[in-house]
C-alpha cells in the first residue's frame, strides 16, 4: 500500500504540478507569434497523437505482464511493477502537455496549448491511479 500512495505522490507531481508549471511558462514568457501552414500543420498532427498515445499503455502493460508471467521466480515484485508501469502511464499524459508548451512556443500562440491541455486533462482523468484498479493490478500480477 505504500507503493500506491508513492504512485499518487508521483501522479500529482506529473500530472498536476509539471502542467502548471508549464502552463505559468507559455502565459508568463512572451513568445514570436509565427504563421503559416508549418504551425498548423505541426498543431495538428501533435493533437492527433496526444489523442492516441496515451492508448499504448495497455500494450506495454501486456507485455510487462507477459514477462512477468515468463520470469517468475526472478519477476519483478508486483507492486514495484505496478510503479515502474504508472510513471510510463504519467509519461505518456505529460507528453501531452509538454506538446502543447511546444506548440505555444514555436508558433507563439499561447491558446493552442490550451487544446493539449484538454486532451490531457482527459486522460489524467482516465489513467489516474486508483485504489481499484491498483488492487485489480495486484490480483492479476499474483494470479500469472
Amino acid at each position: 500500500m505504500a507503493q500506491f500512495k508513492r504512485v499518487r505522490l508521483f501522479a500529482f507531481l506529473i500530472l498536476v504540478a509539471a502542467p502548471l508549471v508549464y502552463l505559468v511558462i507559455i502565459y508568463a514568457v512572451p513568445f514570436p507569434r509565427k504563421s503559416g501552414g508549418e504551425y498548423d500543420m505541426m498543431l495538428y498532427i501533435l493533437l492527433i497523437v496526444a489523442m492516441i498515445q496515451p492508448a499504448a499503455y495497455l500494450f506495454i502493460e501486456r507485455f510487462h505482464l507477459t514477462i512477468q508471467r515468463q520470469q517468475r521466480p526472478s519477476a519483478m515484485q508486483p507492486d514495484r511493477l505496478f510503479f515502474t508501469l504508472s510513471l510510463i502511464k504519467f509519461a505518456f499524459v505529460e507528453a501531452i502537455y509538454i506538446y502543447g508548451l511546444v506548440v505555444a512556443i514555436i508558433s507563439g500562440i499561447a491558446n493552442h496549448a490550451l487544446y493539449f491541455y484538454a486532451i490531457g486533462i482527459i486522460w489524467t482523468f482516465i489513467l489516474w491511479p486508483r485504489r481499484g484498479a491498483y488492487e485489480h493490478f495486484m490480483q492479476k500480477a499474483h494470479n500469472l
